[in-house]
């Protein structure tokens, strides 16, 4: 049975494109201030490690240098509150984890996804429900609705994203148990080069988030179309990333979970066209497996 996109519903039309981020900014919360800790707080800076191909979450439009999205309001909401600025570090999408891990950017963002297996290296604020679809030319609708008409078949779709590829992986062999073929699973390591494999007809689909695939759709109109109308793969949590030792987990999520509580974090959300998949709190290391 297919699954649906319950979180996004409307997407389709809500979504946009956005010329800037954000509007007035909080003051600094001077008892959360003060819990930043001391090497950030002295150089009044947070570092934020992010593919910036993620639209409508982590992006930036073609010519600009300003990182825009969902996730940019709100990072700029939280480091207003904490007292400092942003530095946005671009990364590819697999290189974020690693990048965290060798220091060179304190939170890790732009639409990783929470899973008990990443839990081993990293933790997790948690702030949105997402999950994956598949992106089509348009006119294949009638021929791919799930990742069920793949059987030998092929998608493409970012490097280092585990959660959709054990989908993928766990389909092919019941396609391949059922002698219709395995599906041929591209990766590449950024967005952009992944979907061009669909538009260049080398695949038969793109795997990614579906508020990604809701914007492609409003941007470009009558180029492509989403198996299924709004098709599920897989869902998951959409979060950001802190190495384990890290004082700034529990200190995000007091902080977001504050902005829930005043408005600001839905309100963010449906300036994006995401209200659909904001959380009814702010949680550490509670991914989609787990919910």
């Amino acid at each position: 049975m297919l699954r649906r996109m319950r979180y996004f519903a409307g997407a389709l039309v809500a979504v946009g494109v956005f010329a800037s981020a954000g509007g007035v900014l909080a003051d600094p919360v001077p008892e959360l201030a003060a819990k930043v800790p001391a090497n950030l707080r002295e150089a009044g800076v947070l570092r934020v490690g992010s593919q910036q191909t993620f639209p409508p979450v982590e992006f930036k439009e073609e010519g600009q240098d300003q990182v825009i999205g969902a996730s940019a309001d709100l990072l700029a909401e939280i480091a207003s509150r904490l007292d400092l600025k942003l530095e946005y570090i671009h990364g590819d999408y697999a290189a974020l984890i690693p990048g965290l891990d060798a220091g060179r950017f304190d939170v890790a963002s732009g639409g990783i996804s929470d899973t008990e297996e990443r839990e081993q290296k990293v933790d997790f604020v948690n702030y949105m429900m997402s999950g994956a679809s598949i992106l089509l030319r348009n006119g294949d609708g009638d021929t791919f609705k799930s990742i069920e008409d793949y059987c030998g078949k092929s998608i493409s779709t970012m490097l280092g994203g585990r959660t959709i590829m054990a989908v993928v992986e766990a389909k092919s062999a019941e396609c391949q148990t059922a002698g219709k073929g395995a599906i041929t699973a591209e990766q590449l390591p950024a967005m952009l080069d992944a979907r061009a494999q669909l538009d260049l007809k080398r695949v038969d689909g793109y795997i990614g988030d579906f508020p990604a695939l809701a914007f492609m759709l409003a941007k470009e109109p009558g180029k492509y179309e989403i198996a299924g109308g709004n098709y599920l793969l897989t869902a998951y949590v959409t979060s950001w990333a802190f190495p384990k030792d890290s004082t700034l987990t529990a200190l995000f999520q007091a902080t977001t979970q504050g902005m829930l509580e005043d408005g600001s974090y839905e309100k963010i959300l449906d300036k994006w066209g995401l209200k659909g998949g904001a959380l009814p709190e702010i949680s550490i290391n509670l991914p989609a497996s787990k919910r």
